[in-house]
């Protein structure tokens, strides 16, 4: 059930840039979601997790070593389920690897990494993520700018928030 609301959220296009293509489902064939179907009628991703956050990393590796890849949006559904435990360290350690791996990351993938930043206070990381993200061609949104405020304030940063958010409105880029 869990996987089915995500999904849905995550196919809501109103929510994308207008840049962004809307995303597609899964493919029927993919390692995670097969993983996924197979566990959910006993638990969802999350409570499994949440008993042996090391079935992240076995998920991880055999999604890994499938071929070809299951999509970003698998790895990212992956993440986002770690991020919901708190476990950063391991969501950066994974696309990190994801990263030497050349899978590419998209719009989601990046407001999750940039949202760990920001929760482990390193708002200069995150920055630095948001820099990559724009010369890879990626607008930021209301999510990814809401990540970095939260991320200033949450290290009694206000006036660098504020500061922030002016060159986000001047660059025009919309900001709540």
């Amino acid at each position: 059930r869990w996987l089915a609301t995500t999904a849905k959220r995550l196919l809501h296009c109103s929510n994308l840039p207008q840049k962004a293509k809307p995303r597609t489902h899964l493919p029927s064939s993919s390692f995670y979601h097969r993983w996924a179907r197979a566990s959910s009628s006993a638990i969802n991703l999350r409570e499994r997790l949440s008993r042996n956050p090391n079935d992240a990393i076995e998920l991880f590796n055999k999604m890994v070593k499938s071929r070809p890849y299951p999509s970003i949006i698998s790895f990212t559904k992956l993440l986002t389920s770690l991020v919901k435990l708190k476990r950063y360290d391991v969501v950066i350690s994974l696309s990190k690897k994801m990263e030497t791996l050349r899978i590419r990351n998209d719009l989601y993938t990046f407001n999750v990494l940039i949202n760990c930043f920001c929760s482990c206070y390193q708002v200069s990381l995150a920055l630095s993520l948001l820099g990559k993200m724009l010369k890879l061609g990626f607008e930021p949104d209301k999510v990814t700018l809401g990540s970095l405020v939260n991320g200033f304030c949450l290290r009694n940063r206000v006036s660098e928030a504020v500061s922030f958010v002016k060159k986000m409105v001047e660059l025009g880029y919309g900001v709540d």
